[in-house]
């Protein structure tokens, strides 16, 4: 069913990529720390955290997260759910000891959303160079639809991620194509592909286009403008952020939107300009 998108876009913004002392607002906020950074998210429009290590953090700092993401009205979009194990063939496993790994990964991120509400956990997974790639392929969409029904159950979505080959070489979903033939494989709606808009144009879609014709698929877009092999803040690059946008809104997309870079200019001018191209280009943001 198409949704209509809310008046305001939601973005969230990450708690750190390369490093979790490089969070997206780092010179904002008190400290580099996941509390003082919600904080500083929260007081800049941000409706979301995206933390890739949120799974694997301390039991206390989970809590303080949780009490300042109740404080500032703020949620988490998602998280990496298989940590050190995300760049190696895990879900094309079909070995007893993977399938029981894959089980693990799963219940272990559908008790994080019981206790912080729905939460989108990512999926990514490294090619094996000793099979066929289409072997891998449907290996990955049955071992997902094994563990569909243990995610819906606690509100917890698997989002498959399309990897570009020249960003991040050596995974199996090197394309748009590789997602969507997981995701329709599995044809649950607890799987859902993770659209990049930064991987796609770096594997030579028109971003436009590829949302158009893979929105009935989507669970969760990320969003990173493009400038060669090189991911910088929306607005700097090449991308038509104007039909972007409007794509969007077409398909119904009315879920967060997730800023998947570091930013260009990490001072604090820089960050004011970037919030405030932000705006700009996702009307309603921080409003």
């Amino acid at each position: 069913m198409t949704q209509t998108r809310q008046a305001g876009w939601r973005l969230a913004g990450h708690l750190g990529l390369s490093s979790p002392d490089k969070p997206l607002l780092a010179p904002l906020g008190r400290s580099t720390g996941p509390v003082d950074q919600i904080v500083a998210l929260g007081a800049h429009g941000f409706a979301a955290i995206q933390d890739l290590g949120f799974k694997f953090r301390p039991e206390a700092e989970l809590a303080a997260m949780a009490e300042a993401l109740a404080r500032a009205g703020m949620v988490v979009s998602s998280f990496t759910g298989d940590g050190p194990l995300w760049n190696t063939p895990l879900w094309s496993r079909t070995d007893a000891e993977g399938r029981a790994m894959q089980q693990q990964s799963v219940a272990s991120s559908a008790a994080m959303a019981r206790r912080f509400g729905p939460l989108g956990t990512v999926c990514v997974t490294g090619l094996d160079p000793e099979r066929p790639r289409g072997v891998q392929l449907a290996a990955m969409a049955e071992n997902l639809r094994r563990v569909a029904d243990a995610a819906a159950e606690a509100g917890l979505t698997l989002l498959v991620e399309p990897i570009a080959e020249a960003r991040i070489p050596g995974m199996l979903l090197a394309e748009l194509e590789h997602g969507a033939e997981v995701v329709e494989a599995v044809g649950l709606p607890s799987v859902r592909l993770l659209f990049d808009t930064g991987h796609a144009a770096m594997m030579g879609h028109d971003v436009a286009q590829a949302l158009r014709r893979y929105g009935g698929l989507i669970g969760l877009v990320q969003v990173a403008d493009a400038m060669g092999r090189e991911r910088v803040d929306p607005g700097l690059g090449t991308l038509d952020w104007a039909a972007i946008t409007a794509v969007l809104a077409e398909i119904g997309y009315a879920g967060i939107v997730e800023l998947e870079y570091e930013p260009v200019d990490w001072s604090e001018a820089g960050l004011t300009a970037m919030l405030a191209r932000l705006a700009t280009l996702f009307p309603g943001f921080g409003a």
